[in-house]
């Protein structure tokens, strides 16, 4: 055979022989990206199904949530006074596992953050745990109490630590050693609790707080009921009654307005019985897409006719701008007339940054 011939015949089986090659190349390369995506999901199966998550966050959400709300204040008292104070700055975590059909474990703990004091961190706003079902929610700890959560919430608005301003003097916002039941019956909520505390003197249940709330359509309705014994070294000197209804609705274009009454009577072992009350309004009005001017008046009265005397009565002006959903900053005027002391006038500018980080197992 002629050369000429051979290198024909020679290249023409070089051709498949090539193209063999290749496939046997690219078919390497798929099985081993196979191999690595098959290694991958074995990890992670490995990761999802490990002792401690399974037995932690499976069928769980965390989140872990903040708000910084410094402010800048001009205070006209006995002496004017410029400050860097602080709205209530906090941080939290809140914890959710379902552990049957509709039957959840769920925790909270939240904490202050002093801005206006070294960033001082760790004073307990909320530290409770329980089991939500469908029957309802019950909880044991540190929690808001059914007064503010059926009452007060409603009428607190104002980025100012003080507010709700009427209900701020003596009515609580916080109650430690809390045992609280919740049934959500749409659209009626019932909220029944009790406070044992072993080191104030009594022996059973030295606060009852009960209320109902009915909310449909952007109006709501509650009231609540709060008694509660006082003591002064271990024994009892006598009760609190404090009785409190509040409405609010919020209109189509985005106006809000709400108004809350309370009434307390102090019943004393051994001193004379008095009857107080407070009262707080409040009205917010979106304007510009971003804006919103506040407005509220309030009062508080504790019954007492001579120069002891704390009532006061007063108005709040604030102006507020959403920067971005999580950020807003703020321009307050508030006026507090007192009876028996100087008034307080105070201007406040203050900038308040929201953060929630959410996770599920």
């Amino acid at each position: 055979m002629s050369r000429i011939a051979l290198f024909v015949l020679g290249t023409i089986l070089q051709i498949p022989l090539q193209a063999n090659a290749q496939e046997t190349e690219e078919s390497d390369r798929l099985q081993q990206l196979e191999q690595r995506v098959k290694e991958l999901e074995q990890q992670a199966k490995a990761a999802q199904t490990s002792p401690s998550m399974q037995s932690s966050l499976r069928n769980s959400h965390f989140s872990l949530y903040g708000s910084l709300r410094p402010t800048l204040e001009y205070q006209d008292k006995a002496d004017d006074v410029w400050d860097i104070g602080d709205a209530l700055s906090r941080l939290g975590v809140k914890a959710d596992t379902e552990f049957a059909p509709n039957w959840h474990a769920i925790a909270q703990g939240e904490w202050k953050i002093r801005l206006d004091d070294n960033g001082r961190f760790g004073e307990a706003r909320l530290a409770f745990a329980g089991i939500g079902s469908p029957f309802g929610q019950i909880t044991f700890g540190r929690q808001r109490p059914v007064q503010y959560t059926l009452v007060a919430e409603y009428i607190d608005i104002f980025n100012n630590a003080n507010s709700p301003f009427g209900y701020n003097q003596e009515s609580p916002f916080f109650v430690n050693n809390a045992l609280i039941y919740e049934l959500k019956l749409k659209p009626v909520t019932v909220m029944a609790s009790a406070i044992f505390d072993g080191n104030s003197g009594g022996s059973g249940a030295d606060t009852i707080n009960v209320g109902a709330g009915f909310d449909k359509n952007g109006l709501h309705l509650g009231a609540a009921y709060l008694q509660q014994d006082t003591y002064a070294n271990a024994n009892r000197t006598g009760k609190e009654q404090l009785t409190g209804a509040v409405i609010s609705y919020e209109f189509s274009s985005g106006i809000y307005a709400a108004v809350g009454y309370q009434a307390k009577d102090y019943e004393f072992e051994t001193a004379v019985n008095r009857t107080g009350s407070t009262f707080d309004s409040a009205l917010a009005i979106p304007f510009a897409n971003a804006y919103k001017l506040k407005l509220g008046y309030f009062w508080f009265k504790d019954g007492i006719e001579d120069a002891s005397s704390q009532d006061y009565d007063g108005y709040n002006l604030t102006l507020e701008w959403q920067i971005a959903a999580n950020v807003r900053t703020h321009l307050e005027y508030l006026q507090q007339n007192n009876d028996q002391r100087e008034d307080d006038t105070i201007i406040a500018l203050g900038i308040r940054y929201d953060f929630d980080l959410n996770w599920e197992f």
